[in-house]
């Protein structure tokens, strides 16, 4: 009885996530069904602020990375992105620039900073001229969105996700360089080279003015703090690989990257209020703790006992079927509730068993990452993109968006799923 009404909490949270009964807030949806599974699992008062303290690691992640975007955005780092963007004409070249600015922005920031960085800088540049859009989405819109799921397994920090099982499973740098980073860059080399060849060329191009306003007035931000701002962002990316490879928490060295950057708009002048109370989203916070306490709870209540049996039958097979049925489960289960909570599930039922698993976590990690990218509601950063888009006056359905997803998304599968057994 238990256990179905755990199970019953769990499914009403996450569906509750998309429907926002009486307007309430994603936050507001999952601490209260967090707080009601805590009361009904077998999870005590002390196990379950454990479960949050022990994430403190994630948490000062999704800090540190609002700072950063808060500090770039008053650099003027998004700006420049646009400039760069509207002297390429429309068409496969934009595709192909988006593609590779996202893979490096998702690669250094995380893929929720690259639809923030992306969007609004291709909607800028294809003001004016609808064609190539589907439903009044560029295609380059679409490239940006996919390049920030894509490559979002480059590094741990290029997506929480890839943080939360870096951590869970002590994976250290030796062996996230030897495992996963070649599937990786072969599952994005993949994608872009799909979306790239279905992108349609157009040749002319009447560069427009940016109907985009980010950031402060150009008299009132500081060129010096725009140079500042880029030198900061390239020895963060630095500071991540020594942090990696010496056991520093990366979460700590991202909120030490955003406090830099705070530090110096303040510095220069550039500190604006409004855009940190708007980036800084403390109801985020609120979020990723309450998944974890719900997840805990789920598991206390024995309802990960099932997927980890079929886990624990993967686990014996050759490694290419692991792999492959691992990411097929990950992206099956992304797709439908979102990858952070399905990741959190899936490293649960993982941890459940003794021993490597080498093969389950890195197909796991490839179909949360990856394989989230199918659906609308697939990761955070789509989800952010998609809010994006609308603000910008386009949009798109879910069937549309599938079928733009399909190719790129199963290309980019295949080929890390092949790297991957090649390489473990």
């Amino acid at each position: 009885m238990q256990q179905a009404i755990v199970g019953a909490i769990f499914a009403a949270t996450i569906v509750g996530l998309y429907v926002r009964p009486f307007g309430a807030k994603d936050w507001q949806v999952a601490l209260g069904g967090a707080l009601v599974a805590w009361l009904a699992a077998p999870l005590s008062l002390r196990d379950g602020v454990h479960v949050v303290g022990h994430s403190w690691n994630i948490i000062a992640f999704f800090l540190g990375l609002m700072l950063l975007s808060a500090g770039a955005e008053a650099a003027g780092l998004y700006e420049q992105v646009a400039s760069i963007l509207r002297a390429q004409p429309p068409g496969r070249r934009r595709v192909a620039v988006v593609l590779v600015i996202g893979t490096g922005i998702t690669a250094i920031l995380s893929n929720d900073a690259t639809p923030l960085v992306l969007t609004p800088a291709i909607f800028a540049a294809d003001a004016g001229d609808s064609a190539g859009t589907m439903a009044g989405v560029p295609a380059a819109a679409l490239a940006a969105t996919f390049a920030a799921d894509g490559a979002s397994l480059l590094l741990p920090i290029s997506n929480p996700v890839g943080l939360l099982f870096y951590q869970r499973f002590n994976l250290g740098l030796e062996r996230y360089a030897l495992h996963i980073l070649p599937a990786a860059a072969a599952g994005i080399v993949a994608l872009c080279l799909v979306t790239s060849l279905g992108a349609g060329h157009r040749p002319n191009h009447t560069p427009v003015t940016s109907r985009v306003a980010t950031g402060l007035p150009s008299h009132v931000r500081s060129p010096g703090f725009a140079t500042f701002a880029a030198i900061a962002v390239a020895g963060l990316a630095v500071a991540y690989v020594v942090a990696a490879g010496t056991g520093v928490p990366l979460g700590l060295v991202t909120l030490a990257g955003g406090f830099v950057l705070f530090a110096g708009a303040i510095a220069s002048r550039s500190f604006d209020r409004e855009r940190y109370r708007r980036q800084i989203s403390p109801g985020l916070l609120i979020f990723v703790g309450a998944l974890l306490v719900l997840v805990q709870a789920a598991a206390s209540a024995g309802l990960l006992h099932r997927l980890s049996d079929f886990f624990g039958y993967l686990d014996g097979q050759p490694a290419l079927l692991t792999i492959i049925g691992a990411a097929l489960i990950a992206a099956v289960l992304s797709n439908l509730m979102n990858n952070w909570p399905a990741a959190l599930v899936v490293a649960a039922t993982i941890a459940l068993q003794p021993g490597q698993h080498e093969a389950l976590i890195v197909g796991s990690l490839i179909g949360c990452t990856i394989g989230a990218n199918l659906t609308m509601v697939g990761s955070l950063s789509t989800v952010f993109w998609l809010s994006l888009v609308r603000q910008e006056g386009g949009d798109i359905s879910p069937a549309a968006y599938l079928r733009a997803a399909s190719l790129p998304t199963i290309a980019a599968l295949a080929a890390a799923c092949a790297v991957a057994a090649i390489t473990l």
